[in-house]
């Protein structure tokens, strides 16, 4: 499998994916559309056990959803937009990867904000270092977390924090992201790498169908959650589209879209605090 913001390796039963959308590690619709076709190369696979997410960027796991791939997707009618109403295509590609049989395993080290971290929240295991940062900053925009992750955050981690998280738009550090429950665990790095990849092997150890009769019984459990989840992302939805008929939220947008480089994303909670001064 080769793409192009994705470096893909195999070792054994666990399939390694490292983002790699150089300098930012944005994800745009090229990084949507090549994970979408990843998943799908998964859904009947039983050579692979465990899916590991990784960056090729030591500064960004993934930084947010390109704002200008966004803006695009909003005039644009050649871009691809999800086959239903309710759910945007975003909430597609989570949706899509949380219900693969693989286990994922997400590991972060560096920035990871927007609909990087809606992404992350689908994973099944998240770690982190200390160094890494989390934040969904879109409400200091105008607009909110509408990828899954205003959903499934306060699903993970209870509306009271999950207000927080969003309401905030600062950046949270690997140790307040454990605490929260937004990540599994924070590792130093040289720990974070020899833990995952030992978590991985010992998973791709276990049978198949032991691997399938835990998710079943999770399944079960949460069968009135994904009832849930799913108006919530109804709600997500109705809500942006809302949201971006305000005149000032797309000329921020527009605003933000144009300061996509190292030096703004490196504090990007300062950097739209900056602009919202000068406004």
């Amino acid at each position: 499998m080769t793409y192009e913001t994705l470096n893909v390796r195999r070792d054994g039963r666990i399939l390694h994916v490292d983002f790699n959308n150089p300098p930012l590690n944005l994800m745009n619709i090229q990084m949507v559309g090549e994970l979408f076709d990843l998943s799908a190369s998964l859904a009947f696979d039983q050579d692979t056990a465990v899916v590991v997410f990784g960056s090729a960027n030591p500064e960004f796991f993934i930084a947010h959803f390109d704002l200008s791939d966004l803006l695009r997707s909003m005039s644009d009618p050649a871009v691809p937009q999800s086959r239903y109403d309710d759910i945007n295509v975003l909430q597609a590609l989570t949706t899509a990867w949380q219900i693969l049989p693989q286990v994922k395993i997400g590991v972060v080290d560096g920035i990871c904000r927007g609909g990087g971290l809606e992404f992350l929240l689908a994973m099944d295991m998240r770690f982190a270092t200390p160094e890494s940062r989390f934040c969904f900053p879109e409400v200091s925009g105008g607009i909110l977390p509408a990828g899954g992750g205003t959903t499934r955050l306060a699903m993970q981690i209870g509306p009271a924090r999950a207000r927080e998280v969003i309401l905030s738009s600062r950046d949270f550090t690997g140790e307040e992201a454990a605490a929260y429950g937004i990540v599994n665990s924070v590792l130093s790095r040289e720990e974070l790498k020899t833990y995952t990849n030992t978590l991985a092997r010992d998973v791709a150890r276990r049978p198949a169908g032991t691997i399938a009769a835990i998710a079943e019984v999770f399944k079960g459990m949460s069968g009135a959650a994904v009832e849930a989840q799913f108006a919530g992302f109804t709600g997500e939805n109705a809500a942006l589209r809302k949201l971006l008929e305000a005149p000032a939220a797309r000329e921020f947008l527009v605003k933000m879209a144009a300061m996509q480089n190292v030096e703004h994303e490196r504090d990007l909670p300062a950097t739209i605090a900056a602009v919202q001064e000068r406004q």
